[in-house]
């Protein structure tokens, strides 16, 4: 009896892409981490403040959407991502892991729900994973901090989402060669 599975083989190129966005995002979001923290430090608002660099965390996982055309491409880089953040010691510590996989799988369902091709799906789903990351920050850090706060920092995170994320993302994919815009599995 032979069981019928299936098993989405990714090519060796889909591989190198996704292993070196996670490298390059896990390296960058320790550093913007950090520069969140003593912004946080200088702010009036503490919470709401390091949201604004949190799109900087999702440009790699929007780039590998759009790159890997393949389901799944932002939460492998986003798992891979989490693991080296927790190596290289992240400011929220083993929960980076949980952050990253969340933020991974929001950019997915995003862009599983809608097209990859239209410029406003890629900014959408940059806003959406870079204010995702806000639901396990407030389980674990911020349990009971006034509304008012919590939008701001949704807001702010969605913001810096659209404008990190997605506007970076088109910006990059413009200056790429055309053969390297895609990588169809």
């Amino acid at each position: 009896m032979q069981l019928n599975t299936r098993v989405k083989k990714y090519p060796v190129r889909q591989l190198a892409i996704l292993a070196v966005l996670s490298a390059l995002g896990a390296l960058t979001s320790v550093l913007v981490g950090y520069a969140g923290q003593a912004v946080s430090s200088l702010a009036i608002l503490p919470f709401a403040a390091p949201q604004l660099l949190s799109g900087l965390h999702i440009f790699w996982l929007v780039l590998a959407c759009v790159l890997v055309r393949t389901h799944g491409s932002a939460t492998i880089v986003s798992s891979i991502k989490g693991l080296i953040e927790t190596v290289l010691s992240s400011h929220l510590g083993p929960i980076v892991f949980a952050v990253s996989v969340a933020e991974g799988a929001v950019a997915d369902l995003a862009f599983a729900a809608l097209s990859r091709k239209r410029n406003w799906a890629i900014y959408l789903a940059g806003g959406l994973s870079s204010a995702s990351n806000l639901v396990i920050i407030q389980f674990f850090f911020w349990p009971a901090i006034s509304s008012v706060v919590y939008i701001l920092a949704y807001s702010a995170a969605f913001m810096s989402g659209l404008i990190f994320s997605g506007y970076l993302t088109m910006k990059v994919m413009r200056v790429l060669p055309e053969t390297f815009q895609t990588v169809e599995g």
